[in-house]
């Protein structure tokens, strides 16, 4: 199980839930959270393209799918890296990289634009679930033999009905490909990061958490090669560690995302 190695013939999927509430407004990582967030993403998104480029040869190795939820929730995209990489929206960020002399300094970046932070609304993350449903479920349709679909959920608050969401994520994690059900990850990204959790295989220490036991509940237990990666960025990971992060900050954030979209790609 979780095998198979991703081709044009088997293509992967990777889906990004990204709370757009108006809570994600807030403060986070030198910006708001919404502007990190969609940073953040943009960058992995544009990583996967490199990944998946060979020469001047543009491979499909995979569909990304993005789905914001905050007062809509609405799927942003859902194209093959082909597609995506022809994408012309581009802007220009602060960078801090070394001065070759154990300083910092601030350069410009050119970053692509797929994602636009949003912050309006409440957290309607069932309904980002039931998204995801239908738009894995008619990928595994039509590539029953693929590597099975990664699904990320960036969210900073609890979602407006937990009990319908969970349903809906404990749906959506029972679809499968013939390599295995699909994996969902889930990152809670907040400022005060007392209290940070990072890849639990057991929920010692916040079992008295709800939303924190919501999000680990519905988290998948890494496979191997998924493990690799996160050891790969730094993180700590045990036998059944799941992919969750819970008071993450942005650093976290970027890890959490770097392994979940590429570690299937390596």
């Amino acid at each position: 199980m979780y095998q198979e190695q991703l081709s044009s013939s088997k293509p992967g999927f990777i889906v990004i839930l990204i709370d757009q509430s108006g809570s994600m407004s807030d403060a986070y990582g030198g910006s708001t959270k919404a502007n990190f967030a969609a940073l953040a993403v943009n960058r992995v998104i544009a990583e996967i393209i490199t990944a998946c480029t060979v020469g001047d040869d543009i491979r499909d190795r995979c569909y990304v799918a993005v789905v914001g939820y905050g007062s809509r929730v609405s799927v942003l995209f859902l194209d093959k890296i082909s597609d995506l990489a022809k994408n012309p929206n581009t802007t220009t960020v602060k960078k801090k990289v070394s001065d070759g002399a154990g300083g910092l300094v601030e350069v410009d970046e050119v970053v692509r634009v797929f994602v636009n932070p949003i912050a309006n609304g409440s957290t309607n993350m069932a309904e980002a679930f039931k998204q995801a449903y239908q738009g894995v479920e008619k990928f595994i349709a039509n590539n029953p033999n693929s590597f099975p679909p990664i699904v990320i959920n960036i969210t900073d608050g609890e979602p407006d009905d937990l009990d319908s969401a969970a349903a809906k994520a404990k749906k959506l994690a029972q679809l499968k490909t013939t390599d295995g059900n699909v994996i969902i990850m889930n990152a809670h990204i907040d400022t005060v990061s007392a209290g940070k959790i990072e890849l639990p295989n057991i929920n010692t220490g916040f079992s008295g958490n709800k939303f924190a036991n919501f999000l680990f509940d519905i988290s998948s237990v890494l496979p191997e090669n998924l493990s690799t990666r996160a050891k790969d960025v730094g993180f700590n990971v045990q036998p059944g560690s799941r992919g969750f992060v819970f008071n993450a900050d942005a650093e976290t954030l970027i890890r959490i995302l770097n392994f979940g979209s590429l570690g299937a790609l390596r």
